[in-house]
């Protein structure tokens, strides 16, 4: 008898410690799962979600494929094609309507005249005063940025934007065609809803991100809250004001620019001299004459050396700009049925 009960002590100790081997060997199995899922939204995201705030660019353009005096900029299509150029077809009453339509003065050949530092301040403070009445727009956004010493990639994507309170939301054309962003301030938590697509969409669904973390900000020179044209009016008058002096800075303008088909003026600034004080050796700013607001902006570091070109750093285009649309909530909630936010 109680060899039997010893057998079935055995027996029972046996068929427990299986069973405690199988549970933790199912335990270790989900911790190895939950890290090989947690690697692949990573790689997923970094792959091209971060990247949202963003921002176009070209694809393997350098900056010295732009003539520095070329009065052109290539453009990020693949066709080679150009965003911002010099029409020859633009009469002088169009350039003169054009250059005053920013605040410039004009000669009778349409010319700007005037002291140049001035003017180009008192173009941007124009454009300020020109965006205040502004709701909504939307438009085609494109941005290229340097980071890590190389330009990304080409970013296109449809952009919604809402002045009070700020509200932007994004849907990528190239790369990734389909994702999405949104970012209203004071909701959310502060956070910036983004979703991937593909098999980053099945696993993660919609991902609320700190707009400056390092997620957000792989690949991105600004976080999403600095998107749109905005926020580009501002930091250009915030730059120019402090920065814009005769005796330290170089200043032209060309008023007969096209970006795209739109007729535009534009203001170059230039620090001949590097000084920590200034952002960039070079800007220029693209100024349509239908709206009055900024549609392209170009900045360039100060060359490596003498006989090297200006470094392209952060390049963005406004195309298709349309204003005071009258953009709804629902355009900036991610139960929009027209929305691809969640899992599914």
């Amino acid at each position: 008898m109680a060899m039997t009960s010893s057998r079935r002590f055995r027996v029972v100790s046996t068929s427990g410690n299986a069973n405690r081997e199988r549970s933790r060997s199912a335990r270790r199995f989900g911790h190895l799962l939950a890290r090989l899922l947690d690697v692949i939204l990573t790689i997923s995201f970094f792959f091209g979600i971060a990247s949202i705030s963003a921002i176009a660019s070209l694809n393997d353009l350098t900056p010295s494929a732009v003539p520095e005096n070329s009065g052109a900029a290539r453009t990020g299509r693949d066709d080679g094609s150009q965003v911002a150029s010099r029409s020859s077809t633009l009469s002088p009453s169009t350039v003169a309507k054009s250059a005053a339509g920013v605040g410039l003065p004009v000669d009778n050949a349409g010319a700007p005249v005037g002291e140049p530092v001035a003017m180009a301040k008192q173009a941007i403070a124009d454009c300020q005063r020109k965006f205040a009445a502004i709701d909504d727009y939307s438009c085609t956004f494109l941005k290229r940025e340097r980071v890590g010493g190389r330009l990304t990639s080409l970013h296109v994507m449809s952009l919604k934007a809402r002045t009070k309170p700020t509200s932007l939301y994004l849907k990528f054309q190239k790369p990734n065609k389909g994702r999405e962003a949104i970012y209203v301030e004071g909701r959310n938590g502060g956070r910036m809803l983004a979703h991937d697509v593909g098999i980053g969409r099945f696993l993660a669904g919609t991902m609320h991100l700190d707009p400056r973390g390092s997620m957000a900000m792989e690949n991105s020179r600004h976080p999403i809250t600095e998107a749109g044209i905005g926020s580009l009016i501002e930091t250009v008058a915030r730059h120019w004001t402090a920065e814009l002096t005769p005796e330290e800075s170089k200043v032209a303008m060309q008023s007969n620019m096209l970006v795209g088909k739109i007729p535009c003026s534009m203001i170059e600034s230039i620090h001949p001299s590097r000084d920590k004080k200034f952002l960039f050796h070079k800007v220029r700013l693209f100024i349509d004459q239908e709206h009055g607001l900024p549609v392209r902006f170009e900045a360039y570091d100060w060359p490596k050396d003498k006989d090297a070109a200006p470094e392209l750093v952060e390049e963005y285009t406004y195309l298709d700009l349309r204003v005071n649309t009258g953009l709804k909530e629902q355009d900036f909630d991610p139960d929009n049925a027209a929305y691809s936010f969640g899992r599914f």
